[in-house]
């Protein structure tokens, strides 16, 4: 890392920025960013990925680059989480075609840039997200520099006829042009982004990055090398929950349920925007294996909803004989045919019925009691949250609930609680939620035992 001396801190009179690296979505979004490459954020090449300009800094007579690495740690240490929400306006008919979005920073974010104004001077350029906080405003989201709309690397299915180079924003006069067309409202539900990393640059060029979950600076030509990259993403998961590092097992036998793990997917990371490295899909497999058997006992029964594996070289029998519990399979589109798998299970747990099926638009006759699917993953959480009392439908997808099963009894208790929907299963009610313990398992569901 570089360091000034005393003697030279007062001679630095380089422009600093800090540009916030969009990191891991809550889902997948529309229109050019959905096509991003990289890693999670963590891209070898961060020119080819997505950022937003949060602010200037001018050193001039203030402090050098040392102080202000040390005034945005001490900021983010004291700030909450630093997300994003994203709000999809409109595609622009240009040549190329270009998709706005809407910027709507977290109260952390907010806290950060206020503790950061206090420390350092602040530059809030208009167009920045300082800017757009100081004023209260939402910010017009421009990729920036130009991304791919849809390149080859970043889906492998490109579409015959799509133009290679076509990019979002091409310079600031387009820029400029479009933003003017953009309508005030923006469609649908706001994809949460978590943020990862900050950026510094120096005079426009990157110099080092500071790591949200591992609370440290890394240098700029080294952040995406694997060894930072994991750590950092592992971190992430831990604490959000998604990597379980103790067992959790209730005392009383449980029925689990859980869709869609995608053991072995390397473009399961891409589609579906999981915390983990492409180049490293066996990590994957042994978090959400792990994070199985860490939840369910020998003795519990797991309903799984189908697509245990995809595209793995290892076999759904070797997968299986690796999880834990007695497991009714409920055969997925991506399934090869077995017999031990039923296409749904239609039962009454503690005086509802619920029906258990894959695919939620394979029902085509409405459904009394409750619908628990998966299928649909976190594409459209619109129609398919993870708990909807209006449609009575409950997803159980992998990424919806947290990576990990979810009982019956919790299941239940939503319904019993809640009338409001819930597009993710909150980990962090985990600790409050207290399954009845009287009741116990008065037949075992038929299934791989």
């Amino acid at each position: 890392m570089e360091e000034t001396s005393p003697e030279s801190r007062y001679n630095d009179t380089s422009r600093y920025r800090l540009d916030l690296r969009l990191g891991i979505p809550s889902s997948r979004l529309q229109g050019a960013l959905e096509w991003w490459i990289g890693d999670t954020g963590l891209c070898r090449d961060p020119d080819r990925h997505p950022y937003l300009v949060l602010a200037e800094i001018s050193s001039g007579e203030w402090g050098s680059q040392h102080e202000i690495m040390e005034a945005v740690s001490r900021s983010a240490e004291v700030s909450g989480p630093i997300l994003i929400s994203v709000n999809q306006v409109t595609h622009v008919q240009s040549e190329p075609v270009v998709s706005f979005y809407q910027v709507f920073p977290s109260p952390g974010l907010r806290s950060f840039v206020f503790f950061l104004s206090r420390i350092c001077p602040v530059t809030a350029r208009p167009g920045s997200l300082a800017d757009r906080i100081a004023c209260g405003t939402p910010v017009p989201f421009t990729i920036v520099p130009p991304l791919p709309a849809r390149d080859p690397r970043a889906h492998p299915h490109r579409l015959k006829g799509e133009k290679k180079n076509s990019v979002a924003i091409r310079n600031k006069k387009d820029q400029s042009n479009l933003i003017s067309q953009l309508p005030e409202e923006g469609n649908g539900d706001p994809v949460y982004i978590e943020i990862l990393r900050i950026c510094l640059r120096k005079d426009g060029l990157p110099v080092a990055e500071y790591d949200l979950s591992q609370k440290k600076w890394l240098d700029a030509s080294k952040s995406y090398l694997r060894k930072n990259a994991r750590p950092s993403l592992r971190r992430f998961r831990i604490g959000k929950g998604y990597q379980m590092t103790r067992s959790r097992f209730l005392d009383e036998p449980q029925i689990y349920v859980i869709s869609d793990l995608h053991l072995g997917h390397v473009n399961s990371i891409f589609r579906y925007k999981r915390p983990f490295l492409p180049s490293d899909p066996g990590e994957m497999d042994r978090v959400l294996i792990r994070n199985w058997n860490w939840t369910v006992k020998e003795n519990d029964t797991v309903i799984f909803l189908g697509d245990l594996s995809y595209m793995s070289t290892i076999s759904l029998e070797s997968y299986l004989e690796r999880l834990k519990g007695c497991i009714f399979y409920i055969e997925g589109n991506h399934d090869p045919y077995y017999p031990f798998m039923s296409h749904c299970l239609l039962m009454r747990y503690r005086g509802t019925p619920y029906l258990f099926i894959h695919n939620p638009e394979e029902l085509v006759e409405p459904f009394e009691g409750w619908v628990i699917h998966g299928h649909v993953h976190n594409k459209d959480l619109v129609r398919y949250p993870f708990f909807n009392p209006h449609r009575r439908t409950v997803n159980v997808s992998a990424e919806v609930i947290g990576y990990r099963p979810i009982s019956l009894d919790e299941i239940h208790n939503f319904i019993m609680e809640i009338d409001e929907v819930l597009s993710f299963r909150d980990l962090s009610l985990q600790d409050r939620i207290s399954p009845h313990r009287e009741r116990k398992i008065d037949q075992r569901l038929p299934g791989r035992c």
